[in-house]
């Protein structure tokens, strides 16, 4: 029996980051240590310069070494030559050079002036990636996961932790901040303006713990910071799927197309729940008949992720309705992103959720996490793994709030699946210099769809929001939902 790669992941999986210009090579400080060549980048037009360092695996490992890659993207004008952007990457498991395109689409006006860096965090990307065996879409749509037990899944996490054969313990937040700032000192800049989403701004907060006199300024878009628990997230995916119910019946066309939304949604949950769905579908990609066997598991994720982005919400009515009647082709469409793993590198997303929020799960916190679907899953399947994967708890510290007055703007969207905006001002308790700004109809990751990459910018300059004309955040960012499978079509709202 082969394993459920997409079930797998959604038991530990933490909302993702989302989804040119010709420019001269960065000018780079004259302090530069670091050996740099010409590199590229998937859907980067500019050259690029990238390079390595060489790391200690840890303070009692010095002996060990691991080689962290990292990626410059040059400043169009580089007016501040000591001054970079550092852009942290999210999932937990991202790797910041392979989706180098996207954050240079989001700062792009911060880049007109200042160099962007990536640095493939340890265990993603080039720096020792971490990444455990994968199943192909076929063999995901064919699992009938309500079958399997909990030994299933300690199996798995058996089979990688051997095929891995690393101490986790190594690539934690805590361990993963120094290589940034090393990265930093080799290239020679003497300030960093931070940009981090999703978990990005996890990484991003401790940065600014432990090297406070290297960061100017920090931007955190969407966030999970240190003492928020990843686990609330299935609370977060409740609120966001019930805001898209309270869209569509506050839409006429909406509601006539697919009345009692919310109550056709729980019933098909129910139904998947006593008896899972054996239909033929075509492959999203190539078109290749594939037997698929729809389960609670697998309706519920495809749903899940599909709030991430307002092209794939707008879809979700229809998709809900005819999968009711039967027809998949809307859902097997959503999942096509998860094929390749949403380029997590489960070995340190496991690191990541194992040494940081697990071991913090009091039985309270368990029974109020598990309230929802999502959030009973995912503690169900760390406790099954975390236990074989043995990562030593970060220290008690790391969940202090950190304290700082380094000029900080929290961004968050209103409809976010992933990290809700009340979890900004849980960052916000010691941030004695930090703005919240809050985009009413934004999913996750604001800067990625709507003005807020210009307000980066303008942060990055003046280190305050100040007179910042903030009112394209209240943009109505929505789509119309698609009314059949042609398309969405006008609609009349009361």
């Amino acid at each position: 029996m082969k394993k459920p790669f997409k079930f797998k992941k959604s038991l530990v999986k933490l909302a993702l980051l989302p989804l040119i210009l010709g420019a001269a090579l960065p000018a780079q400080a004259a302090t530069s240590t670091a050996e740099l060549s010409a590199c590229y980048a998937k859907g980067l037009s500019d050259r690029a310069q990238c390079g390595k360092i060489s790391q200690p695996l840890s303070e009692s490992k010095t002996e060990q070494k691991i080689d962290i890659h990292f990626m410059v993207i040059p400043a169009i004008k580089p007016l501040y030559p000591q001054e970079a952007i550092i852009a942290f990457a999210g999932g937990p498991g991202q790797s910041a050079t392979e989706i180098a395109a996207n954050f240079e689409r989001i700062l792009k006006y911060a880049r007109e002036n200042r160099d962007i860096i990536l640095v493939d965090q340890r265990g993603t990307g080039k720096s020792n990636l971490l990444q455990c065996d994968m199943d192909d879409l076929e063999q995901q749509f064919a699992l009938n996961d309500t079958l399997l037990g909990l030994d299933f899944y300690k199996e798995d996490a058996l089979k990688c932790k051997e095929k891995l054969n690393t101490d986790l313990s190594d690539y934690t937040t805590v361990a993963a901040a120094k290589d940034f700032d090393a990265v930093r000192d080799a290239l020679g800049y003497s300030k960093l303006h931070l940009y981090g989403g999703s978990y990005g701004t996890r990484i991003a907060l401790e940065y600014m713990r432990q090297f406070p006199d290297s960061v100017a300024s920090a931007v955190l878009d969407g966030l999970a910071p240190n003492n928020q628990s990843l686990m609330a997230i299935g609370g977060a995916i409740e609120d966001s799927l019930n805001a898209l119910f309270a869209q569509c019946e506050a839409d006429k066309k909406c509601a006539n197309s697919y009345p009692n939304l919310k109550q056709q949604w729980q019933s098909l949950l129910n139904q998947v729940e006593q008896t899972p769905i054996e239909a033929s579908v075509l492959h999203p990609r190539t078109s290749k008949p594939l037997a698929m066997t729809m389960t609670k598991m697998k309706l519920y994720s495809a749903i899940r992720m599909a709030l991430y982005s307002h092209s794939f919400r707008a879809l979700v009515p229809l998709a809900i309705s005819e999968a009711a009647k039967g027809n998949l082709a809307p859902l097997v469409g959503m999942m096509a992103p998860s094929e390749d793993g949403l380029g997590l590198a489960m070995g340190m997303h496991q690191a990541i959720v194992c040494g940081e929020d697990w071991p913090r799960l009091t039985a309270a916190d368990k029974a109020k996490y598990s309230e929802n679907y999502m959030g009973k899953m995912m503690i169900t399947g760390l406790d099954a793994t975390c236990p074989i994967w043995n990562v030593s708890p970060v220290p008690s510290s790391y969940y202090e709030p950190v304290a700082s007055d380094i000029p900080t703007l929290l961004l968050s969207g209103g409809l976010d699946p992933a990290t809700p905006a009340k979890w900004a001002e849980v960052a916000m308790e010691k941030l004695s210099n930090a703005t919240h700004l809050v985009a009413p109809t934004a999913t996750h990751i604001v800067a990625g769809q709507s003005c807020a990459n210009k307000l980066i910018a303008k942060f990055y300059d003046e280190k305050t929001v100040g007179d910042f004309d903030t009112n394209c955040l209240e943009e109505d960012t929505r789509k119309q939902f698609f009314m059949n499978i042609n398309g969405p079509a006008t609609a009349d709202k009361e």
